[in-house]
């Protein structure tokens, strides 16, 4: 049970985050460019450290710990129904947060991987510049290029 110093100490905090959250969804919502350009900045650094910190040795100790404190708790409540929707629910949240994560690093990956091709096909003196933008083009045709160069590669043996 929370001691009366304890409660009036989680609360404070509390209220301090949620009026955090509060200012930040308000700053989403407003028409101010600068604050949006902001929090978007603010929120690619903390992404990029996080999806840093969770490939990490520490990352993982900290999952590994995660599941020991959650396995200690099911011996302790006696593996109740309880405590697998708590579980259940803990593991959704964060595998639905990690989802967006990784979603996020791979977009970002791609689109440094896209420039540096690029930068090769535009450098290079006999590349075909129109695949410069090739990303742009739908399923059909890619297809259609594939084609195109793999017709082009069994000339050249």
């Amino acid at each position: 049970m929370m001691t009366s110093d304890q409660l009036e100490n989680f609360i404070s905090r509390f209220s301090k985050w949620a009026g955090s959250a509060s200012r930040f969804v308000a700053a989403l919502l407003s028409d101010d460019f600068d604050q949006k350009e902001m929090i978007s900045d603010r929120l690619e650094i903390f992404t990029h450290r996080f999806a840093k910190w969770t490939g990490s040795a520490s990352g993982f100790v900290a999952a590994l710990l995660s599941i020991l404190v959650w396995s200690l708790a099911g011996l302790v409540h006696g593996f109740s129904m309880d405590w697998e929707r708590g579980l259940s629910i803990y593991i959704g949240v964060i595998t639905f947060l990690m989802v967006f994560l990784i979603q996020r690093g791979q977009n970002k990956e791609l689109s440094i991987l896209q420039v540096k091709l690029n930068e090769l096909i535009a450098v290079t003196k006999h590349a075909d510049n129109r695949l410069i933008n090739v990303e742009d083009l739908t399923e059909k045709e890619i297809s259609a290029v594939q084609e195109i160069h793999h017709k082009i590669g069994e000339e050249d043996t």
